[in-house]
Parts: C-alpha cells; structure tokens; sequence
C-alpha cells in the first residue's frame, strides 16, 4: 500500500450538473416591474395579459410574471407595433389611430377588486369613455347621487362587501333618477340572476367582449329614445 495521500477528485463543472438545474430560481416581478421592463403603462401590461396571453399567474389578487416568460412572448410577437402604439411606446414607423371619442357617455364600473376596476377603467378610458368607478354597491350609490352627468350603463359585479350587486340593483330600480340606467351583469357565479339585467357576462372577462356588451347596449338604448 502506498503512503501517497488519494489525489481529491475534481469538483463538477457547471457542464456537470444535471440537466434542467439553476443555480437560483426566477424571482416573480410585478405588473410594475414587467412595465418598467417593457417600457410601457401598467394598464397596457393588464390588458395584454387579459387579450392577448401574456403569460401571468395570479397569485392571490395580484398578478405575477417572469421576465424571461414576459421576453419569450414579446420576441415571438405577442405586442406587435399597434399594441406598442397603444401603450405609449414608439413604433418604428406608424402611430396607431385613437378611437373615436364617447365622452358623451359614461360607464360605471361596481367592482370591489382593485385590479378589476382599474384594468377596465383603463381600457374603457382608451375607448373613449369617462368612467366612474365603485368599490361595492354603496359606494356606488353616494356616487350616482352627486353625479353631474347619469352613466350611459353600469358594469356590476355581484359578490362584493357591505352592499354588494342584487342590493345595489334593487336600490337601484327604487330611485326615480336611476332606475332607467341599463345593467350589465358581470359574475363568476354559476346561474346568477339580477331583476332585469341588460345583459349577464360569465368571469373570467375578455375585454372585447365586454366592449361590444357596452356598444350594444347603449345603440339599444338610444333607438328606444328616438322611437
């Protein structure tokens, strides 16, 4: 037997580890930080994640992303030059015409989610509209009642604290000066039901659609006012 010491193996190289192994793991970023990364407004970031896919997990009531996820989507085109027009970042070569403006109508929105309330308040401003919104039903309520002027429709959700969407509907349909401002339901509750709604939309909500909801509703209502 030798007297020599073993010669100590080498430690592994990085081409050592095993396939698929990071040395640290992603931290999420927020909604503010894949803005910042991106270059573009919060809202833009909300309403790709709502209409175009870009990858989020909701954690709790707060979105999250990972930066390289939010990287991948973009080089694989997911915010072309029209959405980076929107979002208040420079195209290369054209600028993205704004929407005709509505500012004669008002839409309402009653939703207790922070997140919810801003991402359509955001969207429906972009549209053209002026938005007021509402945290629950009584809320609601004290605003409707020192309105200048009455919204076109409301966009009401159901499940909320203190007064919550049915409460606010039939308090509602008492009050001589709102009564007559039409309802759009919008619930992840399984056959809900609310006295004569306009329309009822299932959560979870795409925003076009509840944009082609809104136009429908208010060209209803005014055909009904020119009969």
């Amino acid at each position: 037997m030798s007297g020599r010491s073993p010669t100590p193996s080498p430690s592994p190289s990085a081409t050592d580890k095993p396939a698929g192994s990071n040395d640290r793991v992603e931290p999420w970023a927020s909604i503010d930080e894949a803005a910042a990364h991106l270059g573009v407004r919060k809202d833009s970031v909300y309403r790709w994640i709502e209409s175009r896919g870009l990858p989020a997990r909701k954690i709790g009531k707060l979105w999250k992303l990972k930066l390289s996820e939010v990287d991948a989507w973009v080089n694989a085109s997911g915010a072309s030059e029209d959405d980076a027009a929107s979002a208040g970042a420079a195209p290369s070569n054209t600028t993205r015409p704004r929407k005709p403006a509505r500012r004669d109508h008002v839409v309402m929105v009653i939703d207790d989610e922070a997140l919810v309330r801003d991402t359509l308040g955001d969207y429906l401003a972009d549209e053209g509209y002026r938005v007021l919104l509402a945290s629950n039903g009584a809320h609601a309520l004290k605003l409707l009642a020192t309105a200048a002027i009455k919204p076109s429709v409301i966009l009401l959700d159901l499940k909320m604290p203190d007064v919550d969407g049915w409460q606010f509907r039939e308090l509602q349909l008492r009050d001589t000066g709102m009564k007559a401002i039409p309802v759009i339901v919008l619930t992840g509750t399984p056959n809900a039901a609310v006295r004569d709604a306009a329309a009822v939309l299932r959560k979870p909500l795409r925003l076009p659609v509840i944009a082609k909801a809104i136009k429908t509703v208010i060209a209803t209502e005014e055909e009904e006012a020119a009969r």
